[in-house]
């Protein structure tokens, strides 16, 4: 008779496709027809968890579930296929072999012996076995390791998922995921937020990998994978890769920068849905304290209420209170019939290329200098050329394009990287207004914050909207 009237199995399975149990349910037949042939009784103590890694910890639900079983004296034996599969390292193995002896629990194995943990000899050998299963794992993981910086070294096509962007096996690129990974790098230097990527991502109907609408969490993770610029990281280096780069490095250098800067707010919280709400600032308070925004009701004779959006003090005292609609008029507005913004106006202005300008550059001043002197030249050579009637027109062509040359060469060194990606692309539109009017929010959000500081003071009741009340100070230019 079988001195076990308590039995147990447990079955695990280090890798497993998903959905795929064949594997464990191996272990289950053995195990089941071990502990029949002993006559040792399981009922429904049947523990199992798949798909569980020795090398990379993955949590355990059922072992911990089998362990408590232990702890409250329900189980005297557990039956595994081999000792490798009830303990994954030394940590777990001597923690569990000390759960088991004080509950005076033993291991039977498939593959292995019967340990009785209660005695001395029953753990050392427990230990002994654990020890060459460790042994096998240790030396199975370095030569996974190795394997792979082998990979990484010669820049093969990494494994794993497929990367939106990429065909299934990674070395091709998508033409159409490709330009929407351009547009999400070029939108986090232009001052876009991940909620805002994501919510444009998906109001736009484009999915991620998977098939399933985008978050910022997914967006993060995008922007800071160093493939997309055909590169590799491993153990701190960075390696050059085989496979298409859809951005360049300094584009992938410039979004991680962004996304790491402490200075950025972690805390993704609601994209933001209006226009100045985190931005303006309170004229009431003396302590920079921006507004919010809310929702507010009028009536007419008492009769019908109508919701209108409100800026109002996000401090303790809500002092402020003003309609929305009017002030982001006066700021950013381009209804046909109505006069356009402040923020349009600017950026259709000539000059507006000036804005562009790092005007922190020590040497700005003599690099404006150089700039205008080539300027002028261009005009006098052009000039000089419709009053020559027997001028060479290739001649003047070559003169004109080495001095353009020279004048793009110091208008990007006197260019800010930072005030590019925000305003660059509008500025240089052939129609500033409406690039402007065609921005997602969370562009003209970064590209307002960019170019002034907004003070929202009180209205004059009676009076309708007065602009005085807004007070408009530069911070560029």
């Amino acid at each position: 008779m079988t001195p076990f009237q308590k039995g147990a199995t447990y079955e695990r399975i280090s890798k497993a496709d998903a959905g795929d149990e064949d594997g464990v349910i191996r272990q289950g037949e053995d195990t089941a027809e071990l502990a029949e042939r002993r006559g040792i009784p399981i009922g429904t103590r049947r523990f199992r968890d798949n798909d569980k890694s020795a090398t990379h910890g993955k949590h355990r639900p059922d072992y911990e579930r089998l362990i408590a079983a232990v702890q409250r004296g329900e189980v005297d034996v557990i039956i595994v296929y081999m000792l490798g599969r009830l303990w994954r390292n030394r940590r777990e193995r001597a923690e569990g072999i000390e759960i088991l002896r004080n509950h005076g629990v033993s291991v039977l194995c498939v593959k292995g012996p019967e340990l009785d943990l209660t005695t001395a000899a029953g753990r050392l050998l427990a230990g002994l076995l654990g020890e060459v299963d460790t042994f096998e794992v240790e030396q199975m993981s370095e030569r996974e390791q190795r394997e792979m910086r082998q990979r990484v070294e010669r820049g093969q096509v990494p494994t794993g998922p497929r990367c939106f962007g990429y065909t299934a096996d990674g070395s091709e690129v998508i033409d159409s995921e490709a330009a929407e990974v351009r547009k999400m790098f070029e939108a986090i230097t232009a001052g876009a937020t991940l909620s805002g990527i994501a919510s444009d991502l998906n109001s736009r109907q484009v999915l991620n990998r998977n098939g399933k609408a985008w978050t910022h969490n997914a967006v993060r993770y995008l922007l800071q994978n160093e493939r997309y610029a055909g590169l590799r990281e491993y153990n701190g280096t960075t390696y050059a890769g085989k496979w298409p780069a859809i951005i360049t490095e300094d584009q992938w250098r410039q979004a991680v920068s962004l996304l790491q800067d402490p200075a950025r707010r972690t805390s993704p919280g609601p994209a933001r849905k209006w226009l100045l709400s985190g931005i303006a600032r309170c004229g009431v308070c003396g302590n920079g304290t921006t507004v919010t925004s809310g929702q507010s009701v009028s009536s007419a004779g008492g009769k019908a209420y109508t919701p209108y959006r409100t800026y109002k003090c996000r401090g303790p005292v809500k002092h402020l209170s003003r309609k929305a609609d009017p002030i982001d008029k006066l700021i950013a507005g381009t209804e046909p019939g109505e006069p356009l913004g402040l923020v349009p106006q600017l950026l259709a202005r000539e000059d507006a290329g000036n804005l562009l300008l790092d005007d922190e550059r020590p040497d700005v001043e003599e690099l404006t200098a150089k700039a205008a002197a080539l300027r002028a030249r261009l005009q006098v050579m052009t000039d000089a050329f419709a009053e020559d009637d027997e001028a060479d027109v290739l001649e003047f062509r070559r003169a004109v394009r080495r001095v353009k040359e020279r004048l793009g060469e110091i208008e990007q060194q006197m260019t800010s990287p930072a005030r590019a990606a925000a305003l660059g692309d509008v500025v240089s539109s052939d129609d500033p207004v409406a690039a402007w009017a065609a921005l997602p929010l969370d562009r003209k959000r970064a590209i307002i914050d960019m170019l002034m500081t907004i003070t929202i003071h009180k209205d004059k009741p009676g009076r309708g909207f007065d602009p005085e009340t807004i007070k408009i100070v530069p911070k560029l230019g």
